[in-house]
């Protein structure tokens, strides 16, 4: 409890390494199981559950932000359909015919493990340790990018070229989206729920390059203008701090 409280961007940096670790060990795992994805799935909701453990042990959920948002913030945030959007508009390149049901099921099982560690640890831990420490502006702004460039680490699972660089820039938009969410709400729960979908669209979707740079540019185009609401929003009401 003490190192908890008195290290809390210590806390957050501990866990994005902890994660980053668990996602290699799983797919070293799944590479000497010959099943993409098959160890991988299990280790991070493992590490999901364990979170959670941890966090109830010392009654921080609601700290934070592992609470439903208030009926008022629906209204707030336009209901979340711009999150929805963003989340289908990856079926534009069509369904990936290769994939199994197997894999398919696999691929659900990680992104809802990876939906909610990866916000709990950037718009939970991190968010709120910079937040205490330098503000929300800057807790926003550092959080977001640092989700974004913790997506280079995908070079060791097979990304290259464009498919990085859009996914970096992509990671950034929505992590300042996500994070000015946080911001406004005090809940990583809308976040939690369009990560899973958004990663689960991209993941059973067939590699078309030039209809994924162009959904690339709309999901841009749409965190740019839900970024705008949310700011205006924090403006005009008492911003949600940790």
């Amino acid at each position: 409890m003490r190192g908890h409280r008195l290290f809390p961007l210590w806390l957050a940096i501990v866990w994005i390494v902890v994660y980053i670790v668990a996602i290699g060990v799983g797919d070293t795992l799944s590479l000497s199981i010959g099943r993409e994805n098959s160890a991988t799935a299990v280790v991070v909701l493992a590490l999901s559950v364990g979170l959670v453990l941890y966090l109830g042990a010392t009654s921080r959920l609601r700290e934070y932000g592992v609470r439903a948002p208030r009926p008022a913030d629906y209204r707030t945030c336009l209901f979340y359909l711009p999150l929805l959007v963003m989340a289908c508009l990856q079926y534009a390149k069509g369904l990936d015919g290769d994939l199994d049901t197997v894999a398919i099921a696999l691929v659900v099982l990680l992104m809802v493990g990876v939906g909610f560690a990866e916000e709990l640890i950037f718009r939970g831990f991190l968010y709120r340790a910079i937040a205490h420490r330098s503000g929300v502006r800057r807790a926003v702004v550092i959080s977001g990018v640092t989700f974004g460039l913790g997506h280079v680490v995908n070079l060791a699972r097979g990304y290259t070229g464009l498919d990085q660089i859009l996914q970096v820039v992509v990671a950034i938009a929505v992590g300042i989206v996500l994070a000015l969410l946080v911001a406004v709400t005090g809940s990583i729960m809308p976040g939690v729920v369009f990560h899973v979908l958004f990663n689960i669209s991209g993941s059973l979707t067939a590699d078309d390059r030039t209809t994924e740079v162009y959904v690339a540019v709309a999901v841009l185009v749409i965190c740019a203008a839900y970024s705008a609401h949310l700011v205006r929003q924090l403006r005009h009401r008492r911003t949600v701090t940790p």
